[in-house]
């Protein structure tokens, strides 16, 4: 149960960051046309709804189990 709930945490923080992204890069293409706004708006949503992660060796968020062995400790 644990486990699943630090996985849904880890997405929903996943998801704020992506969503922060999305609000800065607005602010930058206010003259773009509404489709670079659109495009990025559907990366939030697809995020949102499918529940999957790509990890790499360059993240800003540590793994799942990197994480979780530091809470145990």
């Amino acid at each position: 149960m644990d486990k699943i709930f630090l996985q849904i945490l880890n997405m929903s923080i996943t998801s704020c960051y992506i969503i922060l992204f999305v609000i800065v890069v607005r602010l930058l293409l206010r003259k773009a046309p509404k489709v670079f706004s659109y495009a990025l708006w559907f990366v939030v949503l697809l995020r949102l709804i499918f529940p999957f992660s790509f990890e790499s060796v360059f993240s800003l968020i540590p793994r799942s189990e990197e994480h979780t062995s530091e809470l145990q400790s």
